[in-house]
């Protein structure tokens, strides 16, 4: 136990840990206000209780959390997928817990424009949280995303909240700051483009099960400042 707390410590020094893990005899890698945090997120976003039966891909699963979340729910296969965090430490954080829990769920250094059915199958669930606003090319991440769903996918996002015209598909592009150890392109888009771009990459229907609940404020506020805000947005998007 005293080799395991040490390499949970040595980690959590780095702050490589992203996700608050309670590994037992006061073992935990983030403060409670952490915790809270993503007690609510899972709230929020309205997993499936029972994944009995079901495989799940998790993009960008960074330390795990979710992925092993979805296994002790009962998931038939886990597949975690990553790249840019696990080139900067999620993947030791990742490989650590699967250890603590001697969990099977999979793994694969694999980018998200890269998913192809006819290497990988299709998945009954795919979950893509805090990603979208990270590629490059969202539309065609969503596609990719779509040619893997045979059922079912929630995306969760930074929404953009504008002052006006908040039922237009927009988007904004951040190309970066020409420092390549600091990943800042992007793009926000609004709740509108979500959903349609969605819809365009082949999903049937989509429901939106969360916006950030301060998002009149935060057009007040784009209003008087003329800089669009951001807030959370979750959505279950369906092939049928």
């Amino acid at each position: 136990m005293l080799d395991f707390r040490a390499r949970i410590q040595a980690l959590t020094d780095r702050q490589l840990f992203h996700s608050p893990f309670d590994f037992g005899n006061g073992i935990r890698t983030r403060p409670w206000h952490v915790e809270r945090r993503f007690r609510r997120r899972l709230k929020l976003l309205q997993i499936p209780e029972n994944l009995s039966g079901m495989t799940v891909l998790d993009i960008g699963a960074w330390d795990g959390f979710f992925s092993f979340e979805f296994e002790r729910r009962g998931a038939a296969r886990v597949l975690a997928i990553d790249t840019f965090a696990w080139d900067r430490g999620g993947l030791e954080c990742f490989l650590l817990a699967r250890e603590h829990f001697k969990s099977k769920v999979d793994y694969e250094r694999l980018d998200v424009h890269d998913l192809d059915p006819r290497r990988m199958g299709t998945f009954d669930l795919v979950f893509c949280a805090g990603v979208l606003y990270h590629l490059r090319h969202p539309l065609l991440a969503l596609e990719k995303i779509r040619s893997v769903t045979a059922k079912q996918c929630i995306v969760e996002t930074h929404q953009l909240i504008t002052a006006l015209h908040d039922r237009v598909p927009l988007i904004t592009l951040f190309p970066g700051d020409g420092r390549e150890n600091i990943h800042t392109h992007g793009a926000f888009p609004t709740k509108a483009w979500v959903l349609q771009a969605l819809l365009t990459a082949g999903f049937a229907r989509n429901e939106v099960v969360y916006s950030t609940t301060s998002k009149l404020a935060k057009m007040l506020v784009a209003l008087a400042t003329t800089r669009p805000q951001t807030g959370r947005l979750i959505v279950h998007a369906f092939t049928s």
